[in-house]
């Protein structure tokens, strides 16, 4: 089990819990990761290596462990479930298990996950409902910490209901640019010290003595990242592994129409390509439905029932169950 929040914010606590207690009752244990977060290491080397590495422990540690307290894991059994940025985590070891030499996950549930980072609907400012930057991006850069994290949860005062949209907070502030700024790619694949480094060098270059080193003094996402290449973005993408015919694992997806963060369309192209490539591929439509719209749903609930349970339904179905 995969938590979302951008790839910057939260921890292994921000998964649902009525979800979990449906996987126990059901014969599954349930093993939710931390992972190191961006952007003090990039997404390669740090969330999606972390995912992988907690797989291999679920399929060669745990067992053992679990053994000790009199519980029989079958790790030939394992699907990976995630939500938002957390799908897409989920996704990827249906390609990293793979380069890895290693069985792979039975299917993948991924709610509202990223699927492609190459088309730039990821990096279209979206997401109007949620407050600007406030903080200038030399500050919040400033503030973070130079060793990577493995948990930042909200405080409290989030009324979203993301649980990290905090104005003035340097690292929700960094996660609310993703959405509007269209600088995600060079920020999740570079990471902090490649974006420090651009700092310096803007700063050293500015010739205006402008606080951020561009002409007029705004923030200007260009100075400071500097575009990743093509095969690290296709590195980290569903879509383009797919289409190189390294995603054979059984996929579903639940996406909401109205989602604000991640477009409704793009799980629609993914499950089309997966059918177009002969792997298992379904799409469940949630008309109206926003972002995390899973949150406070609970078994056996008509909400449950129509935009939860056919999900796990799928990944009991390749378990065997």
């Amino acid at each position: 089990m995969i938590h979302g929040g951008g790839h910057m914010t939260l921890s292994r606590k921000a998964i649902r819990p009525a979800q979990t207690s449906f996987l126990l009752q059901n014969g599954l244990l349930p093993v939710s990761i931390d992972y190191r977060l961006c952007p003090e290491v990039n997404l390669i080397d740090g969330p999606i290596a972390d995912t992988l590495d907690a797989y291999k422990w679920v399929t060669t540690t745990l067992p053992k462990l679990a053994r000790t307290k009199g519980i029989l894991v079958d790790s030939e059994r394992v699907v990976v479930i995630g939500w938002s940025s957390g799908g897409q985590l989920a996704m990827t070891t249906a390609w990293t298990t793979k380069s890895a030499g290693m069985k792979l996950p039975l299917a993948i549930l991924s709610f509202y996950g990223p699927t492609d980072f190459e088309s730039g609907d990821l990096d279209a400012r979206r997401a109007e409902e949620y407050p600007e930057r406030t903080m200038k991006m030399k500050n919040i850069i400033k503030a973070l910490p130079k060793k990577p994290l493995t948990q930042y949860d909200g405080n409290g005062t989030d009324t979203t209901g993301m649980g990290w949209v905090r104005p003035g907070d340097p690292r929700s502030e960094l996660v609310l640019s993703l959405f509007k700024e269209g600088n995600g790619l060079p920020l999740l694949l570079n990471g902090l010290s490649r974006a420090s480094n651009d700092q310096e060098d803007s700063e050293d270059e500015s010739e205006d003595g402008s606080e951020d080193g561009s002409e007029d003094g705004t923030d200007d996402a260009a100075t400071w990242f500097r575009a990743p290449d093509a095969e690290r973005i296709a590195a980290i993408s569903p879509l383009a592994q797919l289409r190189r015919g390294n995603y054979t694992v059984p996929t579903f997806i639940i996406h909401g129409t109205k989602d604000e963060i991640v477009p409704y369309h793009t799980a629609v192209t993914f499950v089309d390509a997966m059918r177009a490539a002969g792997v298992e591929g379904q799409l469940l439509t949630v008309q109206g439905a926003r972002h995390i719209h899973d949150v406070a749903l609970k078994a056996g609930s008509k909400r449950w029932d129509e935009t939860v349970a056919p999900g796990y339904e799928f990944l009991l179905q390749h378990l065997g169950y």
